[in-house]
C-alpha cells in the first residue's frame, strides 16, 4: 500500500525469512561463524538456540544460500514428525527415495547416498529447524542417524536450530549421548539499541537505494522499548508505524507516531501471544534475582553482625591488657626498573592500562622460524599479540581453537574484544600506510599450510614480529619479510564512532551527522553540520583517502574509516610507525 509513497520496491519489514535482509548482529555474525565452521569440518551436532522471532530461520536461509557447489544440504522446517515421517522427510529433501516402510530401508538407501557423495568429495548437511518440536524418540533416531560414518570421518553433518527450550531437552539425562556429541554451540541474543537502529536502516537500505523515509530519535526507542531488541517485534511495529505515517501523509516517522501505532498493537492477540513468553521468562528471572538479593542481603547483614562482635571482643581485650595493640605499617610500591636502551622494544598504553615489555631477537633466517609454528598455533599467538595491544583484559573463548576457517577465527577473535578485522591483501607499502598492527599471512618455501606473526612495528626496513615460538619477538629486515609473505594481512581495528558498514550519497541522518561532526574537528571546517550527504563532505572524504593512498570514491568504507580514525590523536591506537616503539597517542 504504502511502496510508491516511500520509494520502496517492496515493503521492507515483511514477516518472511528472506536472506537479503538479513542484519548480522554481533550475536548473529558468531552464529553464522560458527555455521560455517561446523560445515566446514562436518562432524558432530551444532546447536543454534534464540528467542521466538530473534531471526534463526532467517539465518539459516541465508546459510543454505552461500553454500558451495561441493556441499548438499537438507532444511526440515517442520519437525513435528516422528521417526518414520522423518526420515521421508529428510529423504524427500535429499532427492532419494522415501518410497520405504520401514526405518532400516530409509537409512540404508540415506547411507547409500552419503556414501555415494563422500566419494564425490561433497559434504552433507541436514538443517532442522524449530527443532524444540522434536520428541525425544526422533532425537534419538538422529543421534543414530550420526553413527554413519567411514572410519575417518562422518558422512552427515546435522545443524539443530530452536527455541531455548532446545538446550533444556539436550540438558536432560535422557539425552545425555545426544547432549555429549554437541561440539557447538550458540545463543542469539536480541538486538541492543544501537543495533535496532542500524537494523532498521539496513532494511529500508535494502528495500530501497533512495528511501523517502526517515525514523526519528523519539520512534527509534519507542521500538526499542516495545520489542527488547525482538526482530520480528521490530518489523511489525515498523510495518505499522510506516502505515500510520502513511495515512497521515507523513515520510518522518516521529515519536508520537510510533507510540500510537504501538498502542494499537498492544491489543492485537498475535503480538500479545508473542511477547508473553518473553515477559514470563523476564519475571521469572526478576523472581530468581530477587531472591538472591535477599539471601546475599541476609548474609551481609549477619557477616556485619559478627564482625561487629568480634571487633567489640578484641577491643575489649586491648584494652585489659591481655593482647597488644598491632602495629601499622606503610605498603611501599615497588620501583620499577626503567628500561635500558638498545634494541628493546617498548610496547606501553596510557589507556587501559597495559604495559608489554619485549626485546626482539634479530633473525637472518625466518623460515627457520616459521617452521617450528604451525598454522592454528601461530595464527592463535599471533592475534594475541594483535588484541594485546587494544585491549588491558583481551577475551578469548576455546572454540575458536576448534575454527577452520582462519579468516572465521580472526573476526570472531576480534569481535569478542570490541574490534573488527579488515582482510587487506597488497603490497608492504600500502599495509604500512594503515597504520596499524596486522597478523600477517606466510608460507614456506614450497607451499603447504600458513603460519601466521604479528607485524607490531616497522622502523625502517626493519620489521619487530610477535607471536612465535620467541617470547620476545623477532626483528627480520624488510626483504626476509616479503620472500615468505603472502601479502595477505588482517589488520584489527576499533570502530569508535560506531558507524554504520558504510557512508555515502545513499545515508542521511544521525550518523552523517557523526561523520560531518568528526570530520570538523579534523580541521574541515567548510563542511556544514546537516544530516544529508552533501558534496563538501564527498569532497572532504576523497581528500583523506588521496593523503592515506586509498581508493579514492568518496565513499567511508573500512579503509576510510581506519584513515580518518588515525588521523585523530586523541584516540588510544597502537600504531607502527612511532620511533621507539608501538606507542598510543
Amino acid at each position: 500500500m504504502y511502496n510508491s509513497f516511500y520509494g520502496f520496491k517492496e515493503r521492507p519489514f515483511q514477516l518472511v525469512p528472506n536472506p537479503a535482509y538479513l542484519y548480522l548482529s554481533r550475536s548473529h555474525e558468531e552464529a553464522m561463524a560458527h555455521l560455517v565452521y561446523a560445515i566446514s569440518q562436518g562432524d558432530g551436532f551444532v546447536e543454534i538456540t534464540g528467542e521466538v522471532g530473534t531471526g534463526k530461520t532467517t539465518l539459516c536461509r541465508a546459510v543454505l544460500e552461500n553454500l558451495d557447489q561441493h556441499t548438499e544440504a537438507a532444511y526440515i522446517f517442520n519437525p513435528k514428525l516422528d521417526s518414520l515421517q522423518l526420515l521421508k522427510a529428510i529423504n524427500d529433501e535429499f532427492g532419494v527415495s522415501s518410497g520405504g516402510n520401514s526405518v532400516k530401508e530409509l537409512i540404508d538407501t540415506l547411507n547409500a547416498f552419503l556414501m555415494k557423495k563422500k566419494m564425490e568429495g561433497n559434504k552433507v548437511v541436514l538443517i532442522i529447524d524449530e527443532a524444540q518440536n522434536l520428541n525425544k524418540d526422533v532425537l534419538e533416531q538422529l543421534r543414530l542417524l550420526s553413527n554413519l560414518e567411514t572410519t575417518t570421518s562422518k558422512l552427515l553433518q546435522i545443524i539443530l536450530v530452536g527455541q531455548p527450550e532446545l538446550g533444556e531437552m539436550l540438558d536432560s539425562h535422557e539425552l545425555r549421548q545426544l547432549g555429549q556429541r554437541i561440539t557447538l554451540s550458540c545463543y542469539l541474543t536480541p538486538l541492543t539499541y544501537r543495533e535496532t537502529r542500524e537494523y532498521i536502516h539496513h532494511r529500508i537500505q535494502v528495500a530501497s537505494q533512495k528511501p523517502e523515509v526517515q525514523f526519528t530519535r523519539g520512534a527509534l526507542r519507542a521500538i526499542y522499548r516495545y520489542s527488547g531488541g525482538i526482530p520480528r517485534l521490530i518489523n511489525i511495529s515498523c510495518d505499522r508505524a510506516l502505515l500510520t505515517a502513511y495515512g497521515l501523509n507523513r515520510k518522518k516517522i516521529s515519536g508520537p507516531v510510533a507510540r500510537a501505532s504501538i498502542r494499537e498493537l498492544a491489543a492485537r492477540g498475535d503480538v500479545k501471544r508473542l511477547t508473553l513468553q518473553r515477559r514470563k521468562r523476564l519475571s521469572l528471572s526478576m523472581g530468581v534475582l530477587l531472591g538472591v538479593f535477599v539471601a546475599v542481603l541476609y548474609l551481609a547483614s549477619l557477616f556485619l553482625i559478627i564482625h561487629r562482635s568480634v571487633d567489640l571482643k578484641i577491643n575489649t581485650l586491648i584494652q585489659s591488657g591481655e593482647i597488644e595493640r598491632p602495629k601499622v605499617t606503610q605498603k611501599v610500591e615497588p620501583i620499577k626498573k626503567p628500561q635500558s636502551g638498545g634494541d628493546a622494544l617498548a610496547m606501553a598504553q596510557e589507556s587501559p592500562g597495559i604495559s608489554l615489555e619485549v626485546s626482539p631477537l634479530a633473525v637472518l633466517d625466518l623460515g627457520g622460524v616459521l617452521a617450528k609454528v604451525n598454522r592454528r598455533s601461530s595464527r592463535a599467538l599471533a592475534m594475541k599479540a594483535v588484541i594485546d595491544l587494544w585491549s588491558a583484559s583481551p577475551e578469548n573463548s576455546p572454540l575458536l581453537n576448534d575454527m577452520d576457517d582462519d579468516q572465521a577465527f580472526f573476526k570472531v577473535a576480534a569481535r569478542q574484544n570490541g574490534l573488527l578485522v579488515q582482510r587487506i591483501e597488497g603490497d608492504l607499502d600500502s599495509l604500512l600506510r594503515l597504520n596499524l598492527p596486522a597478523v600477517l599471512e606466510f608460507y614456506l618455501q614450497g607451499g603447504g599450510t600458513p603460519r601466521y606473526l604479528a607485524l607490531v612495528k616497522m622502523n625502517g626496513e626493519d620489521a619487530v614480529l610477535l607471536g612465535g615460538t620467541v617470547e620476545e619477538g623477532i626483528q627480520v629486515d624488510r626483504d626476509q619479510l616479503t620472500s615468505y609473505w603472502s601479502r595477505v594481512a588482517y589488520v584489527a581495528w576499533k570502530d569508535f564512532l560506531d558507524l554504520p558498514a558504510t557512508l555515502s550519497s545513499r545515508n542521511s541522518g544521525d550518523s552523517v551527522l557523526t561523520l560531518k561532526m568528526f570530520m570538523h574537528d579534523l580541521g574541515y571546517e567548510d563542511i556544514g553540520i546537516t544530516p544529508s550527504y552533501d558534496e563538501k563532505i564527498v569532497k572532504g572524504i576523497k581528500q583523506v583517502q588521496r593523503k592515506h593512498g586509498i581508493p579514492v570514491d568518496g565513499v567511508v568504507g573500512p579503509l576510510t574509516k581506519i584513515a580518518l580514525y588515525n588521523e585523530k590523536t586523541a584516540f588510544k591506537i597502537p600504531r607502527l610507525a612511532e620511533q621507539g616503539g608501538v606507542s598510543q597517542e
